[in-house]
C-alpha cells in the first residue's frame, strides 16, 4: 500500500469522513435492522354454554299427588318457581350481548308465543330493548322467554338465551348457548357485564 492509499485517522476529518474511515478500516458486512410490528392474535371460542341461577328466593311446587311428588323428588324433577321477572332479566342479558357485538335480535318467544321472528334482518339493539320494555309493562307474569341474537357481520355466530321462572330443580333458570365463533375478549366483555348486573349463582361454563 502506497502513501496515497493510506486511510487517514479520524481526528483530521469531518464526522461524515470519520464514518468513511470506519467503513474502510472495518470492511465487514453490514446488518440492516428492521422493526416488525406483529398484530395480537385473537383467540376464537367456537362453542360456549353457560347455565346459572339468579340468587333470589324460590318456592317448591309440590304436586297434589303424593306418588308423583315422590317420583319427581327422587329423580330431581321437582319444580321450583323463582322470584324474579323474566323480561327485565332478558333485557340485561341483551345489553350484555351488545358488549360482545350481538346487535341483531332475530327471535323472541314469550311463554311459547312468538313475539318476533325475522332471521334475515333482525331487530337492532335499541328496538329490541324497547320491545322488551313494552312487554314488561304489559305482563309481570311471564314464565319463560327465549331469544336468539346474531353477531354483527356474521351469519353463523348466534346466541340463544332461555330464561325460566318455573323449572325442574335439577336444571338452571338461565341457559345461554353461543355458537359459530366469538373472540375470547368479546365473550369476557359479555360475561363481566352480566356478572356485574345479575346476582348470579351456581354458574356452570362449558367452553370450546
Amino acid at each position: 500500500m502506497g502513501r496515497d492509499d493510506f486511510v487517514q485517522p479520524p481526528w483530521v476529518y469531518s464526522p461524515s469522513e470519520v464514518m468513511n474511515w470506519i467503513n474502510a478500516t472495518h470492511p465487514s458486512s453490514h446488518v440492516k435492522k428492521s422493526h416488525v410490528v406483529r398484530g395480537k392474535e385473537k383467540k376464537i371460542l367456537s362453542s360456549i354454554e353457560l347455565s346459572f341461577d339468579i340468587d333470589v328466593e324460590h318456592t317448591l311446587i309440590v304436586p297434589s299427588n303424593f306418588f308423583i311428588h315422590t317420583i319427581k323428588h327422587l329423580t330431581g324433577f321437582t319444580r321450583v318457581q323463582e322470584h324474579f321477572e323474566v323480561i327485565p332479566t332478558a333485557e340485561l342479558i341483551v345489553r350484555g350481548l351488545a358488549k360482545a357485538k350481538f346487535h341483531n335480535m332475530t327471535k323472541i318467544l314469550l311463554d311459547g308465543k312468538t313475539i318476533y321472528d325475522d332471521p334475515k334482518n333482525g331487530h337492532d339493539l335499541r328496538k329490541t330493548i324497547q320491545l322488551l320494555m313494552e312487554l314488561s309493562d304489559k305482563t309481570k307474569n311471564g314464565k319463560m322467554i327465549k331469544l336468539r341474537a346474531k353477531k354483527d357481520n356474521s351469519e353463523t355466530c348466534t346466541a340463544d338465551i332461555t330464561i325460566r321462572k318455573i323449572h325442574p330443580k335439577k336444571i338452571h333458570a338461565v341457559d345461554i348457548v353461543i355458537k359459530g365463533g366469538i373472540e375470547e375478549s368479546l365473550f369476557h366483555e359479555f360475561l363481566n357485564y352480566i356478572k356485574d348486573h345479575l346476582n348470579m349463582k351456581s354458574l356452570e361454563e362449558k367452553i370450546d
